[in-house]
């Protein structure tokens, strides 16, 4: 596995302080982690931040609502709301174009960026993003990955139950990384924030036209015209394979490539694979 090189900080984006870890200078590459409990830049990216930091600024943001950044109870947890924290962070820290990869809910994030700041993102990697495909008219129904999500119950077993959903080998989680991120799933407003982000995903979104309307990408994401490369996993239970299928036939404009031992966190099944591919695309190395 990957050697974990990052520095942990904190700024004041807006009204919210933020966490993010970071490696390495130049071109900022902004790294947005996916969802589930205990979710973080840590754990989305800490295998990849050191390789890309190597040419670059690497940046896994702790998206507002997860890991140690704030978690506001009086706000809705809509993908409208995480992008826009996004935007706000990004200029917190000054950065006037930027590449961007994404994972899940985290590659949506990343894609409305880049769609409603048009001339800041430069290129754009997603991985396995079943928020994307639904975004583009694909409705996931409940699969395998999300029936472990739903069966969350908070305890440390329900967070490895969960991870076997989304990962591949979750056998190569090492103990301390798996209660460093249980403990980031007790901290105070996490479920508060995720039934939020749940209501609005599979409630408000579904049956209010404003916010079906807000969430569509589909007359959008295809006219985007910065290079834009999909990475799906081939064990992918969480945002399946025949997802993919679909979603590249909707998007001509996207490039897709697969990871044949890889499931919903290729970054993390395969992460020397996941750099390899990052590094050639963002810097041609």
């Amino acid at each position: 596995m990957s050697n974990q090189q990052f520095v942990s900080r904190f700024v004041r984006a807006g009204a919210y302080k933020m966490h993010y870890i970071e490696w390495g200078d130049g071109i900022p590459v902004v790294m947005v982690h996916g969802g589930g409990p205990g979710a973080a830049g840590e754990f989305g990216w800490g295998h990849n931040v050191g390789a890309l930091g190597r040419h670059g600024r690497a940046i896994a943001v702790d998206q507002i609502g997860f890991g140690l950044s704030d978690k506001p109870l009086d706000k809705e947890f809509s993908h409208q709301f995480m992008a826009e924290q996004l935007a706000v962070f990004i200029d917190t820290l000054c950065l006037d174009e930027v590449y961007v990869t994404g994972n899940s809910l985290g590659a949506y994030v990343a894609a409305r960026y880049a769609l409603d700041h048009p001339g800041r993102v430069k290129k754009l990697l997603l991985v396995s993003s079943g928020t994307i495909a639904t975004g583009m008219g694909i409705e996931m129904g409940m699969t395998p990955g999300m029936k472990k999500l739903v069966a969350y119950d908070g305890t440390k077993e329900g967070l490895r139950n969960f991870i076997s959903g989304i990962q591949h080998h979750p056998e190569r989680i090492s103990e301390e990384r798996l209660e460093k991120r249980w403990q980031y799933a007790q901290l105070p407003g996490v479920t508060e924030v995720q039934a939020s982000f749940m209501n609005f995903f599979r409630n408000r979104r579904v049956n209010e036209p404003q916010a079906a309307q807000w969430f569509d990408l589909r007359h959008r994401l295809p006219k985007l015209d910065i290079p834009m490369h999909f990475i799906w996993g081939r064990h992918d239970v969480f945002a399946t394979p025949e997802m993919a299928d679909q979603l590249k036939e909707l998007l001509p404009n996207a490039t897709f490539e697969w990871f044949e031992d890889s499931g919903h966190v290729c970054q993390n099944d395969e992460p020397e694979l996941y750099n390899e591919v990052a590094l050639k695309f963002f810097f041609g190395v």
